[in-house]
């Protein structure tokens, strides 16, 4: 089953990553089939740059390639709806309300 994911490049504390595809089976960071663009988190003051080859990932998910989670936000935030189907939305927990102080009257 192939797979459209991240594979991390970089040194400490300075990410960046390819976006490939690749076999599930396969370590992330060795052999992949082509890689689709980059991903750089790290630019643009903290909101990322994202290139990619729209055409080259759209066709790989129709023929069957599933997208990891990560890759789903960041293409759907790009523009690319295709993707949009493959968000699983994130269970959040409700917030615990401050305790209120009570006020003591003499």
């Amino acid at each position: 089953m192939l797979v459209i994911r991240l594979s991390r490049k970089g040194t400490n504390k300075r990410a960046f990553f390819d976006i490939v595809v690749a076999e599930k089976s396969r370590a992330v960071k060795k052999k992949f089939i082509t890689k689709l663009g980059y991903y750089n988190p790290l630019s643009e003051s903290g909101k990322g740059e994202l290139v990619i080859d729209a055409n080259e990932a759209k066709r790989y998910l129709k023929n069957g390639a599933q997208p990891s989670q990560t890759v789903a936000r960041l293409l759907n935030r790009d523009g690319i709806k295709e993707f949009e189907k493959f968000i699983i939305k994130r269970a959040s927990k409700p917030k615990k309300e401050a305790p209120k102080a009570e006020e003591k009257t003499d």
